[in-house]
């Protein structure tokens, strides 16, 4: 059972079932709702609270931790086994439904495979030949995997920052508030300048915090999104705004009876694709498409939680201690029979 008091994980769950949402629409080739302060759609926005959330717990996940290695470790098997076990199961799932089985086991599925259980060269969505037909997106098979490529770049770069930086907190406010303003000051009209501006953000703010408290930090992203806004860019401005209170509301305790149990956000995200392909490729009802692919995403993340990710968890702990044991230990050991 998690032991959080706070609101992250129903926020996490909020921003999975925003990109569900959006991605429905999407998938049924209906206009996505707008969310015009952030220039993006429901869906973004619920990727914009994850990036967030992820900068910020993450930096302090990574003080904690202190050595870039137990960091990346852990960071590793959260991330991995889930995307591999989708990535099998949405290679299964395109076999069963394509209309030439011949065509699908091709030089392109295996590319899909490799990219996205690797992620650090990107993701491929799809295959070359259609697989879902009659839908919107016949050759796509799992479009939600574009983000993880960033968020793994990004641990690594925390990492390193962290490592550098986190024997004088004060220099690592001033490179953050830096990195932060060239964001604000730069015209943030790819990706993954959006994505990055997202994650310093909450970087900056779990910094802030550890240097005075969490108040301090609200009420400075509130007056630098004044200060953004007044000079004209008020996209980065919103995300300060957003930022603020993804951070506000996901540090409130909430009662026992509302934090959820097991956090099912990331193996939501992860299957929601496929399976409202899926649904899309079955009917063409939207309302029924949706409760079909929302049942069927959720079955899928309980299990993806308890046959994969938990136990892949209980295995971190093992994994570090063998290499402290071997690796670390044999390095040591050289040293000393230098000395």
């Amino acid at each position: 059972m998690r032991q959080h008091t706070n609101a992250f994980d129903l926020l996490r769950l909020l921003g999975a079932g925003l990109v569900l949402w959006s991605h429905q629409y999407a998938l049924m080739g209906l206009p996505e709702t707008s969310v015009d302060p952030l220039r993006t759609t429901l869906g973004g926005l619920g990727v914009a609270i994850f990036f967030i959330i992820t900068g910020y717990l993450n930096t302090q996940s990574a003080v904690r931790h202190g050595a870039v290695a137990p960091f990346l470790l852990s960071r590793a098997f959260r991330i991995y086994p889930a995307v591999i076990a989708c990535v099998g199961f949405t290679v299964l799932l395109g076999a069963f439904v394509t209309p030439n089985i011949k065509t699908y086991f091709d030089f392109g599925l295996l590319s899909f495979i490799g990219k996205d259980t690797t992620l650090f060269t990107g993701i491929k969505a799809g295959v070359s030949h259609p697989v879902f037909a009659g839908n919107v997106l016949p050759n796509a098979l799992n479009g939600s995997l574009w983000t993880l490529p960033y968020e793994v770049k990004l641990y690594v770069a925390l990492a390193v920052c962290v490592a550098v930086l986190r024997h004088n907190p004060v220099v690592s406010l001033m490179v953050a508030g830096c990195s932060m303003f060239a964001m604000g000051m730069t015209a943030l009209d790819t990706l993954w300048l959006q994505l990055l501006a997202l994650f310093i953000v909450g970087c900056f703010v779990a910094t802030v915090r550890r240097a005075a408290n969490l108040a301090v930090a609200i009420v400075v992203l509130i007056g630098l999104a004044g200060f953004f806004a007044a000079m004209g860019h008020t996209l980065f401005a919103s995300y300060l705004l957003l930022s603020a209170a993804v951070v506000s509301f996901g540090s409130v305790n909430v009662p026992k009876w509302s934090r959820p149990p097991l956090d099912l956000s990331y193996a939501i995200y992860l299957y929601a694709f496929p399976v409202q392909q899926l649904g899309a490729h079955l009917t063409k009802n939207f309302w029924v498409a949706l409760v079909f692919s929302a049942a069927m995403t959720v079955l899928l993340a309980l299990l993806s939680a308890l046959l994969v990710e938990q136990p892949a968890q209980a295995r971190q702990r093992d994994v570090r201690d063998w290499i402290a044991k071997t690796i670390i230990g044999r390095v040591r050991q050289k040293a000393f029979e230098g000395v």
